[in-house]
């Protein structure tokens, strides 16, 4: 049986995705500083930091930092209780003073769009970005193959850095990671991190919006012919605000709608992203379920969207037994509330992927497509970064987990047991179909102490859905 799939690994690397796909609308800088007491001496002894104003800050709650005082008052409560923390810093002077105090730091694309734009174009395919804020420091940061679509005497596709605009703002954000057990010695305060964190002070700069530039908006189904795959991301920061709210989901979902006008091969996909406002979530992933195809979520985000919609049960059933088939069933009641035409779940070791019926893609190359996305994860896990075509070849050299081969059992078992017909062949196979949807159970990579984690839905997602549309 592992050979069986072994092979298929071998055959997917050696195609490359054809596809020209189109990623937005989050894009950013991710500023990352890891903390110690050596990094931390040049904060304590600038002339901007007060230590008893400090101290006074330490047992209050900041909302936002708007000031010096105010954010080393939160680095330091973070560090105490070994919590994550993400804040919004309000006066965008103090980015400059952040870059003079911390002068060992490194600077790398940020927001789904950006890596995705990336990850594509280092895999071959033709790569373009959309994103609201373009500066030059930005514009450097895509592969140099990435194009940008652009409103110029009409609808125009440039190089990144011919897009770029110099009057753009940077949308920053500072990530300060700091290890388990690090000591601190902080204006008479002796901190020892009780676990490993990150505080992300995140900025929010004028022009930074999650849709299509009213500019473009007429060029939209232009742009959709020219495009196979589009990963749609950022609908995550709608507003909260009912009427706000709405305004918003009627703007950008007119846009996508626009999108699809003239090409209905077009396919999108949305990668899911908590928010913090429940009745605001429910209500964008309706609207998001009616104009797009495809969703990506993992094995603990789905918990929370069961609860958002009141599938206790099977939210339960996953919470209390973790495995292919738990998450099968909890993945169906998404798919019949949201109306996705196909979900994949990635998992460590294993995919879960549903498809609704009728079917566009065959089943087998449904399958293709999620053994070469793990071989993407699993090289970039390996090395960090973004992955090129030609680094693939050693995934299938790599043996696919057996995490997911047992999972490949305990789905088999359970729909025997449920009185489901499952073919003798399915653990070779790894598909089940329905009258109304297939599902696919599809072994992946694990690569042990993996390098790089950040963004590994995105790439997972991203190069499964590219594969699966290019043209062989």
């Amino acid at each position: 049986m592992q050979t069986i799939w072994q092979n298929r690994v071998k055959a997917a690397v050696q195609h490359r995705i054809t596809a020209n796909t189109l990623a937005a609308f989050n894009t950013n800088v991710d500023v990352v500083v890891h903390l110690e007491q050596a990094n931390l001496a040049p904060l304590l002894a600038n002339e901007r930091i007060d230590l008893q104003k400090v101290k006074q800050l330490l047992d209050t709650d900041i909302p936002a930092v708007n000031n010096e005082n105010e954010f080393l008052a939160v680095l330091m409560q973070a560090l105490q209780e070994g919590k994550s923390v993400h804040i919004v810093l309000r006066d965008l002077a103090m980015l400059d003073w952040l870059e003079e105090v911390f002068a060992e730091r490194q600077e790398s694309m940020g927001g789904q769009a950006g890596i995705i734009a990336n990850q594509m174009a280092g895999l071959g395919a033709h790569s373009m970005v959309y994103t609201s804020l373009l500066s030059p420091k930005q514009a450097s940061m895509f592969f140099p193959e990435v194009d940008v679509p652009v409103v110029r005497d009409g609808l125009s596709i440039v190089s990144v850095q011919d897009a770029a605009r110099p009057g753009d703002q940077i949308k920053e954000n500072w990530i300060f990671e700091y290890a388990k057990g690090e000591r601190f010695e902080l204006g008479g305060h002796v901190i020892v991190t009780p676990r490993a964190n990150r505080v992300i002070l995140a900025t929010r700069p004028e022009g930074v919006v999650m849709a299509f530039d009213p500019d473009m908006e007429e060029y939209l189904p232009e742009l959709g012919k020219a495009v196979d795959v589009a990963f749609l991301a950022g609908y995550h920061y709608a507003p909260a605000a009912e009427g706000e709210l709405a305004a918003y989901l009627d703007t950008a979902m007119g846009s996508v709608h626009k999108l699809k006008e003239q090409n209905p091969d077009l396919r999108l996909h949305y990668e899911y992203v908590p928010m913090t406002a429940d009745e605001a979530e429910r209500t964008v992933l309706k609207a998001v379920g009616r104009e797009i195809h495809s969703f990506g979520i993992n094995e603990n985000e789905i918990k929370r969207v069961l609860r958002l919609y009141g599938y206790e049960q099977e939210r339960a059933a996953i919470d209390s037994n973790e495995c292919a088939y738990t998450l099968y069933d909890g993945t169906l009641r998404i798919m019949d509330e949201l109306g996705f035409e196909r979900i994949q779940l990635h998992n460590l070791g294993y995919y879960v992927v549903l498809v609704k019926d009728p079917q566009r893609v065959d089943l087998e190359h449904v399958r293709e497509a999620c053994l070469y996305a793990s071989a993407v994860n699993g090289i970039k896990a390996k090395y960090g970064g973004y992955v090129l075509h030609e680094q693939l070849w050693e995934a299938g050299e790599i043996a696919l987990s057996a995490i997911g081969f047992r999972q490949l059992e305990i789905f088999a078992e359970e729909m025997r047991r449920r009185g489901v017909d499952v073919h003798s062949s399915f653990l070779e196979e790894g598909i089940l179909e329905f009258d109304s949807h297939a599902v696919l159970i599809i072994p992946a990579h694990v690569i042990p102490e993996p390098v790089s984690t950040v963004g590994m839905g995105d790439t997972i997602s991203s190069s499964a859905y590219a594969y699966e549309h290019s043209r062989r």
